[in-house]
């Protein structure tokens, strides 16, 4: 029997507060949520699958650079093939499976486009949640094709925003957007191993990574260490988790077999934990959604400051795994 998900599933999956809700609703309601929950015998059979397939995939890291380069140069075609169309810049990867992970089963949903759908709500609650007044500059680390700064400009035009990526065909992408939208979007070239000594972030700053420190592996230490002496107002990852899943559990053990054979990253939520302990950061807010696709769950939060600043409403940690 299909089932949708309602404004007060998604209220509950991001830890929202009531007074969210309506936004949200709003939000949800141009788009199908409906779905079809697996009996047992569709999650035995999802999850051969998936045992079947884990094996083929390559692992992540900076070996991988040329296939962003020509993954983000395929965006820029379809984007001008499309006449210069925003819609034309969110990648193919985000929905890239018909059967999703919800909330501890798989599912089949009506919309192909499902994941895509609840990543967009969830984007625009992470923008009207944490990007305050007085915040005045936003930077993505990791941006791709700018789609995720292009959808914050439609929201708060007031903002500078920066896109960085480590693949030059990104930056000369974002480019092009700014020229022919007129966006206050700058791009510059970034490399998580590597940050530019030189390059310093406004106090009055939040940074965002959408589901690109997931390619660095254990990797991070160098970038979030970064961000620590930068002290931004605050930093926003919505990545897969290692550390959310409960490996006792045979659903979350097929997503965390996964995860680690990919590569993906590792050891970021312990990390903070540990700058929290030592007095150097405070987390904010840490929340595993339940959303991802077949394979494993891509969308959790991790929001974090460096200490020393004190972001309006965000002085109790609130957290949910």
């Amino acid at each position: 029997m299909s089932q949708h998900l309602t404004p007060d599933d998604l209220v509950d999956m991001f830890g929202a507060n009531a007074a969210e809700a309506a936004a949200i609703a709003a939000d949800m309601s141009i788009y199908d949520f409906e779905f079809t929950p697996f009996d047992q015998m569709a999650r035995d059979a999802a999850m051969l699958n998936v045992l079947k397939r884990i094996d083929g995939f390559q692992q992540v890291g900076a070996h991988r650079a040329g296939i962003w380069r020509m993954a983000w140069e395929d965006v820029a075609t379809r984007y001008r093939e499309s006449g210069g169309q925003p819609a034309s810049l969110e990648p193919h990867f985000i929905g890239g499976t018909p059967i999703v992970r919800l909330r501890g089963n798989y599912a089949q949903p009506v919309d192909p486009r499902f994941e895509l759908n609840f990543f967009r709500v969830l984007r625009a609650w992470l923008f009207r949640r944490f990007i305050t007044p007085e915040v005045r500059v936003v930077h993505e680390f990791g941006a791709g094709s700018g789609y995720n700064m292009v959808a914050l400009a439609g929201m708060r035009p007031d903002l500078q925003l920066y896109c960085w990526d480590w693949a030059e065909t990104a930056v000369d992408l974002v480019r092009q957007v700014r020229v022919d939208h007129n966006l206050p979007l700058a791009s510059g070239r970034f490399d998580f191993f590597d940050p530019a000594p030189n390059m310093e972030l406004e106090a009055d700053s939040v940074v965002f990574t959408f589901c690109a420190l997931e390619q660095v592996g254990a990797r991070f230490n160098t970038f979030i260490d970064w961000l620590v002496t930068q002290r931004p107002r605050l930093g926003i990852h919505t990545e897969p988790v290692e550390e959310f899943y409960d490996d006792q559990d045979l659903f979350d053990y097929m997503a965390l077999k996964y995860h680690r054979h990919r590569g993906y990253l590792t050891g970021l939520q312990p990390h903070l934990a540990s700058l929290a302990a030592a007095g150097k950061a405070v987390i904010h807010h840490q929340r595993r959604l339940g959303l991802g696709s077949l394979f494993h769950e891509g969308f959790n939060l991790l929001v974090w400051s460096p200490t020393g600043l004190a972001p309006t409403g965000l002085s109790e940690s609130s957290s949910a795994v």
